[in-house]
Formats: structure tokens, C-alpha cells, sequence
């Protein structure tokens, strides 16, 4: 986070805000019965306060308790009227400022709150005789800054400020509270966005899966090949070994008719699992076989590959479920290596799924990274691929906007700035999902900072990948399964007065979560 330099003195002395509040010794004692007794909420301390105030009435801060009160008795309106009332006669208080832009706020008078808190909406500008602030005063006009450019959904002033509060205050209560309206905010954008871009979306159409009625079994050479059959991704090691340890040739004969029985036999097992529901033991065969084949660096198994990523979403949705995403990389990083033309042509083919294409450039990513030597390769592999999206229509039924931008992606994480002027043809032409990798503008930096983030992934063995998922998957690990997790204190939560306290808090943490790729680009900026 980049310090922020500010133009006025932030003191934590409580006797500032005495001296400046009007507060007497013997006030000072009682302030803080007050304002418990506004906390409790009790109509007795109605007459209390009112008491008090007519005893004191050049300290503001007694009327802002009873502001508060009418807000915790619910009799809104009565808080409203106090709240005009500390303004009329104080004019100068800041917390008096903030209950009524907090006023305007709870209304959705958004167009009102400059007028309160200064079109600037800085602090110094609000008050430019005033050299010196109390951090309670700071942290809270933040606070309703913030809110204010979250609801007219001016994110990148309410980050602004946002960074200042975790500079100044980082363990401050207000600090804590801001960053759930911060992430509210950019979830509710990041839904604006997502909403806007999919009414632009070009997305292939996929062919429907192909019926075949077939339910009868395959005949295998090696009988061993059945437990794949019935065993998920906590299959023993040895079974697996026995497996590999098969003839290359009758084995590799085995594994491709596994994948073309997943095609033929895909109307049978959808209906067992409309039946029986998900099993963990019958249903990971395909991933199974896709693994050992990748274990076995199969070139040779290619178009059997392809016929799968071939396959409708309802197929993937069946058999591959999230492996489709960016888990089929690793397979075809052994399988497909050597052979880039192939796996170019693949992506020019007329409609195929958006994921099912990805894992290709994926894989040629990591080629990259882990060949330095073949990098210019991969670059001019990614030039091709693109000028084939440049120079293709809709009706071709090959451009996809995320699949383009997820393309992108890769291209940044290689730092390939040769593509550059491509990549713009892309945006001028308007087939880039910009959710996915950003603006031109965004594309362009994200290229030019040399970070050092090492986009490698792990080159693992069957063994390994397979106890990595099933250590680490929520659906696989207890600990890691986010369904049952209560996200309700994420969002908004009723508002109160500001309440002018003389205590800084503690404890605070902000939420954070992967973007690009899942994996880089946090939301927490």
C-alpha cells in the first residue's frame, strides 16, 4: 500500500476533543454514564440527557447521545430532529456533520451528503482553518466518505480512502467495519460488470451431446482397467501402479476405449446419476483415464483427448466437473508437448466449449515457464491463435469473448509485450471478455510491471496430483468445504449515529480472494 501524505496533524490525546467540545472537569466525569446510558436505550434517560443538555448546552457531544438513544428506541424521526439540531447549534462539530450525512445516507439522499460533507469530501477542505484532527474524527469521516462512495458506486475513492484508514488505523473498529462495505462494493460492481459484459458475450454454440442408447460394457484387454470403474481419486497407489506397469500398447488400447465408452455409454450413466446421485467411486474413470494417459505421455492418444474436449457442457458437467476449468492442463502438458500444431488446429475447431480450449493454452504457458528456451515459440504459437480470432467472424462459431480473455491472461502472465499490438486488434474489435483480463489499458500495464510472481505451476505424478486434490479440494477436504460458512456479517449491517468516543479499538482484518485465473489479482487492492 503507498503511504499517503496528509495535509493536517492527527493527534490520539482525549483532551483534544475536551477542550474542543467544551468539556468541563466536571462534565468529563459524567460523559461517560451518558453515554452508556444512550447505549442502553432506555426512555428514563430521555429526560436524563435533555437535563443535561440544558445544564451544558455548549457541548455538543451530549446531544449526539441523545441522538443516539432515539436511534436505539427506534423513533427515527426524533433522531433526525436532533441531529438538525446540533447542526443549527454547532455548527462546527464534525460528528454533528456525519450524523446527518449518516441521515441522508439511511434515505438514499446520496445527492445531499456533499452538501454536508464537502463536495471535496476531504477533511481539510471541510475545515481549513483547522490544523489538527483527532483520529476518532478522522477514521469516522472516512467511514462516511466511504459509505457515501460506495452507494454512488465510486470505487476507486472509496479505495482511496479506504488505504488511508488501514494506514492511520489499522487496528481502529471503523477500520474493520469500512472494509465490508468495500467488499460489498466490489462485489455489487464486479455484478454490475459481469451483468453489462454478458449482454456483449460472444460465446460458441456448442453441439448438443450426442445419444447413443448403448449400455452395454466395454470388453477390456487387462482386466485391471475395471477398478477405474469403481474407485475416485483416493485409489489406492498400488492399483494405480499395477495399471502402469501394464503393456504400453494393449494399456494405451484400454484407456481410449474407456474415453470412447464415456461418450457412448453417456446417456446410461447421466440416468444412474439422476438415480443414485453423485458417486465419488464410479464416476472419476474419464479423469482417470485422462491422468494415466498423461502419466504415460501418450502422444500417441491425442485425438482421443480431443474427442472428449470435443463433448457438450452437460458431458463435462458429468464426468469432469471442475477438472474442466484448468485442471486438464497437466495431462496434456505430458501428452501434448511436442505436439502445438495439433493442439493449435484443436483450438480452430468450430464449436468447441470455452474450457474445453483453455486448458491448451494453459499447458502452453507452462511450456514457457518451464523451457525458458522454448519461449519464443509459445509466443508465436499465441500470435497465431490470435490472428486466427482477428481474422474470424461470429458466424465461423469459433470467437468466444472469455475464452479470448482468458487467452489474454496467459499472455500477460508470459510478459509477452510482442503481442501487444495484436491484443489491441482484439479490443478494437470488441471479442474480448474484459471481466476476465481487464481493459486495454489493463492488459497493457499488467504487461509492462515486471513483478516478481512466479506463474509456474507444479509438474506433479499421478500419485501426487491426485493426494493434492484430495487433501486440498473443498469437496474432498472437510476443512476447506466453504458451504456451510455463515458470509452474513460480509454485508451491511443497520446504521447508527456516529458516535463521538474517546477510545481507539482494535482487531482488524480485511477479506480477500483470488480473481484472474482464480489464483493472482486479489480483490483486497
Amino acid at each position: 500500500m503507498t503511504s499517503i501524505k496528509l495535509s493536517y496533524k492527527i493527534t490520539t490525546d482525549p483532551q483534544f476533543l475536551d477542550d474542543q467540545n467544551a468539556i468541563t472537569p466536571h462534565l468529563s466525569r459524567k460523559l461517560e454514564r451518558y453515554h452508556q446510558m444512550a447505549l442502553e436505550g432506555k426512555k428514563s434517560s430521555i429526560p436524563k440527557l435533555l437535563s443535561a443538555i440544558e445544564k451544558y448546552p455548549n457541548n455538543p457531544q451530549l446531544k449526539n447521545y441523545l441522538s443516539v438513544l432515539y436511534r436505539q428506541l427506534n423513533m427515527t424521526q426524533k433522531m433526525y430532529d436532533v441531529n438538525k439540531w446540533i447542526i443549527a447549534e454547532h455548527p462546527n462539530y464534525l460528528f454533528g456533520k456525519l450524523n446527518l450525512a449518516n441521515e441522508y445516507y439511511l434515505k438514499e439522499e446520496y445527492n445531499k451528503i456533499p452538501d454536508v460533507l464537502g463536495y471535496e469530501m476531504e477533511l481539510k477542505s471541510l475545515y481549513p482553518n483547522r490544523e489538527t484532527f483527532h483520529l476518532n474524527e478522522v477514521t469516522s469521516f472516512l467511514k462516511s466518505t466511504i459509505r457515501y462512495y460506495t452507494a454512488i458506486e465510486d470505487i476507486e475513492k472509496a479505495e482511496r480512502r479506504y488505504d488511508l484508514m488501514k494506514q492511520i488505523a489499522p487496528d481502529s473498529p471503523d477500520t474493520e467495519m469500512i472494509s465490508h462495505y468495500i467488499f460489498t462494493a466490489r462485489m455489487k460492481a464486479g455484478q454490475k460488470r459481469y451483468e453489462e459484459e454478458q449482454k456483449n458475450k460472444i460465446s460458441v454454440v456448442t453441439n448438443p451431446q450426442k445419444i447413443y442408447g448403448d449400455s452395454k460394457e466395454p470388453i477390456f484387454v487387462h482386466q485391471e482397467i475395471k477398478e477405474l470403474y469403481s474407485n475416485g481419486l483416493y485409489i489406492d497407489k498400488e492399483k494405480l501402479q499395477t495399471i502402469l506397469s501394464l503393456p504400453r500398447e494393449s494399456l494405451l488400447q484400454d484407456l481410449e476405449l474407456i474415453l470412447k465408452d464415456s461418450i457412448k455409454r453417456f446417456d446410461h450413466f447421466q440416468k444412474l446419476l439422476d438415480k443414485n446421485g453423485w458417486n465419488e467411486e464410479t464416476m472419476n474413470f474419464v479423469i482417470h483415464a485422462i491422468y494415466i494417459l498423461g502419466e504415460l505421455q501418450a502422444s500417441e492418444s491425442l485425438d482421443s483427448i480431443f474427442d472428449v474436449l470435443s463433448q457438450s457442457e452437460e458431458y463435462f458437467e458429468l464426468y469432469l466437473g471442475d477438472f474442466i476449468t484448468g485442471m486438464l492442463w497437466e495431462p496434456l502438458y505430458k501428452i501434448a508437448a511436442t505436439n502445438l500444431q495439433a493442439c493449435k488446429e484443436f483450438i480452430f475447431r468450430s464449436g468447441i466449449d470455452t474450457y474445453a480450449r483453455i486448458n491448451i493454452p494453459e499447458m502452453a504457458e507452462q511450456i514457457a515457464l518451464h523451457h525458458p528456451e522454448r519461449f519464443n515459440e509459445i509466443i508465436n504459437w499465441f500470435g497465431d491463435i490470435i490472428k486466427f480470432f482477428l481474422k474470424s467472424s461470429t458466424d465461423d462459431n469459433v470467437i468466444d469473448s472469455d475464452l479470448i480473455g482468458l487467452l489474454i491472461c496467459n499472455v500477460i502472465d508470459l510478459k509477452g509485450d510482442e503481442l501487444l499490438p495484436l491484443i489491441k486488434q482484439l479490443f478494437e474489435k470488441g471479442i474480448v471478455s474484459k471481466g476476465i483480463c481487464g481493459t486495454w489499458i489493463d492488459v497493457k500495464n499488467a504487461i509492462a510491471l515486471h513483478d516478481n510472481f512466479d506463474n509456474r505451476n507444479d509438474i506433479l505424478s499421478i500419485f501426487d496430483r491426485y493426494k493434492n486434490i484430495t487433501s486440498t479440494w473443498a469437496g474432498y477436504n472437510e476443512e476447506n468445504n466453504y458451504s456451510n460458512m455463515d458470509f452474513s456479517d460480509t454485508f451491511d449491517s443497520p446504521l447508527k449515529p456516529i458516535i463521538a468516543e474517546r477510545k481507539i479499538g482494535r482487531n482488524e482484518k480485511c477479506p480477500c480472494g483470488s480473481g484472474k485465473k482464480y489464483k493472482k489479482c486479489c480483490l483486497n487492492k
